[in-house]
């Protein structure tokens, strides 16, 4: 027997105990209701019986709240309160003047519930022989009274005897039969509870084993975007190689695209577009926007003065370039990244008003990924250091977005740009506390080899 079934048993057998406890209590109420009923003329019991048995019912329910109240063992309370059901059946029997048929069945009935077959086999008998020793005293009662007259005791007792070993038989075999079916019933409910918890653990266990394997499979999965976002980064910076100022302006502009896009979204705008995984896809990808500089000679990209006409026209040819190579950029994120890089890299020159390049598109036309790519690169290239400029001012650069808003760039990502002005201005400063010695370091080289005096 499992903890299951122990459970179960115990509670069962407190329940069957206060129920056997409560008939007991209740029946204290029949005697006062005899004498009751005699005074009345509607019965007739005689005064001292009824006083006997009131006796009775008190010092059995008594006894019987005092066994369950404070003995330990419960199943004695439930041996006390059985027996004492039959001698308070077995006493009102031996009255002459009361009917006591049925009643004889009810404490086998009452142990049938405590599902122990043992114990209902065993009231059984008891109430089998209390009922024959009521029935030999009532006998006595009977005959003395003068209702079956020329009849001994023994006389009526036989025959009476008889009869009720004969209901009795009955009985005994309907309290055999819900006692058996009962406790085999509760046995296979118990077993199926049994398989049912079994069936619940070795779920339990098979879940633990999946949440373990899917915090496996988290864990490498971020290992991998990590990995990828290395090889990424790794990439951007082989691009600052090539080109003095793309290394840091890749790292820049991945920032001020992640902060543009949240405060989009705050304002109401792209929600459903903007969820945090979208826009972390964003930021990654802002990396790559300018890969296509790499086809860009490098005394193109890092030319001091103004390009010519020729110039600019090659500049013009990398966001074309970049595109190309990005066809070429292994799967991630099941080709979400790959979309997006490739759309932020071909169209950040493009314009709102469709002035920009290559396509000269407008509107939302232009990738929404590419609005906001090209919103961080104008951002970042007015407020930094280039070879033929020196950085604008944060004011200056709010004053660009105010005035370019419905024309280089959408109304609602330039506001957005604006409403992120103390986080921008507080980037910006950190970036150039970090940055400045190594920028005077690589300027400095990049002059010497070109030869070009301070």
């Amino acid at each position: 027997m499992d903890i299951t079934e122990n459970e179960f048993f115990s509670e069962n057998l407190i329940k069957i105990n206060k129920m056997i406890s409560n008939f007991l209590v209740v029946s204290n109420i029949v005697p006062p209701l005899l004498i009751l009923l005699t005074y009345l003329g509607l019965f007739k019991i005689e005064y001292d019986f009824s006083i006997k048995l009131f006796c009775v019912t008190v010092i059995f329910s008594i006894v019987d709240v005092a066994f369950i109240k404070f003995c330990a063992n419960k199943k004695i309370p439930m041996y006390v309160g059985t027996v004492f059901l039959n001698l308070l059946i077995t006493f009102m029997g031996t009255n002459a003047r009361i009917g006591i048929y049925i009643s004889y069945c009810f404490p086998p009935i009452f142990a049938s519930l405590y599902y122990n077959k043992g114990l209902s086999y065993r009231i059984l008998a008891i109430s089998y022989i209390m009922m024959l020793i009521s029935l030999y005293f009532r006998a006595q009662n009977i005959v003395f009274t003068g209702n079956f007259p020329g009849q001994t005791p023994l006389q009526w007792y036989f025959p009476c005897a008889a009869g009720f070993t004969i209901e009795f038989f009955f009985t005994a075999l309907i309290v055999r039969y819900l006692t058996i079916r009962n406790s085999d019933t509760l046995r296979n409910f118990l077993g199926m509870i049994a398989d049912r918890s079994k069936f619940l653990s070795e779920l339990d266990e098979n879940n633990k084993k999946i949440v373990k394997m899917n915090a496996d499979f988290e864990l490498k999965n971020m290992e991998l975007k990590d990995t990828q976002f290395k090889i990424i980064q790794f990439i951007a910076e082989c691009l600052g190689s090539h080109d003095l100022f793309t290394g840091r302006h890749v790292v820049h502009t991945r920032t001020f695209v992640e902060i543009i896009a949240k405060k989009l979204r705050d304002n109401g705008f792209y929600s459903d577009v903007l969820t945090d995984d979208v826009i972390a896809l964003y930021s990654s990808a802002a990396f790559l926007h300018d890969i296509g500089k790499i086809h860009i000679p490098e005394g193109v990209l890092n030319k001091v003065g103004k390009f010519t006409d020729d110039e600019f026209m090659l500049m013009k040819e990398h966001p074309a370039e970049g595109k190309k190579l990005l066809e070429f950029l292994p799967t991630i994120e099941d080709g979400k990244f790959n979309e997006i890089a490739k759309e932020m890299a071909y169209c950040h020159h493009e314009k709102w008003d469709g002035t920009g390049y290559p396509n000269h598109i407008s509107g939302t036309q232009i990738p929404l990924c590419a609005r906001i790519m090209a919103a961080a690169d104008v951002l970042d290239a007015l407020i930094s250091q280039r070879l033929y400029k020196d950085p604008m001012s944060i004011d200056q650069a709010m004053e660009v977005f105010e005035k370019s808003m419905n024309s280089h760039f959408e109304a609602c990502i330039a506001q957005a740009v604006i409403d992120c002005r103390s986080q921008i201005e507080e980037i910006d400063r950190e970036y150039k506390k970090q940055e400045t010695e190594k920028f005077k370091n690589e300027l400095e080289w990049w002059r010497r080899y070109h030869g070009i005096s301070n």
